[in-house]
């Protein structure tokens, strides 16, 4: 299993955010496959996973990039589709599941939410992308040790809990696993 698979059957929310920081990496290595290699390496050694399945999940997603032209933005389909199943999700949990943790945690981010869909640029996008981009945008100054004011802190903390909410549902509802509600 890769570190990838993992993090998906694990935490959905994180795979994603996962998945966007590693089509980051392959930009930033300029798709050069010895970096990759590499990475692939150094990752199952920290992780204990297969490192050569490390290699070709890696290297595969770099080919998928290329082919379906992100090499400069935007997702390819194998990060799109969790994020399209987790929108669905959301609709059922908020929906016809009614699952009253779910909505709380939602209606509890929605005012950090609002502001950050405000800020903006382009046409408005469904509410767990933008969950994505803003817990996103708030691991790369948490990366980049860039100074984040308590007030924002503060808000982020609701975006945590919404994202982990969110993963709960998909373990329950895609897995079946009625302890992780």
């Amino acid at each position: 299993m890769t570190l990838a698979e993992s993090k998906k059957k694990a935490h959905i929310v994180e795979y994603i955010l996962f998945l966007w920081q590693i089509e980051d990496l392959i930009r930033a290595a300029e798709f050069n496959p010895t970096y990759l290699e590499n990475w692939a390496e150094d990752t199952a050694a920290l992780e204990g996973t297969d490192p050569e399945k490390e290699r070709e999940w890696i290297v595969g997603l770099a080919s998928e990039m290329r082919t379906q032209e992100k090499k400069e933005k935007g997702h390819v389909l194998q990060v799109s589709e969790p994020l399209v199943e987790l929108a669905h999700l959301h609709e059922m949990l908020v929906g016809p599941l009614e699952d009253l943790r779910y909505k709380e945690s939602f209606e509890t981010a929605t005012p950090l939410l609002s502001e950050l869909s405000a800020k903006q640029p382009g046409p408005e996008v469904h509410p767990v992308e933008q969950l994505l981009i803003g817990l996103y945008g708030w691991l790369m100054l948490r990366m980049k040790k860039q100074a984040i004011s308590a007030e924002t802190e503060a808000g982020f903390v609701a975006f945590r809990n919404w994202a982990n909410t969110l993963a709960k549902g998909h373990i329950r509802v895609y897995y079946g696993d009625k302890d992780k509600s």
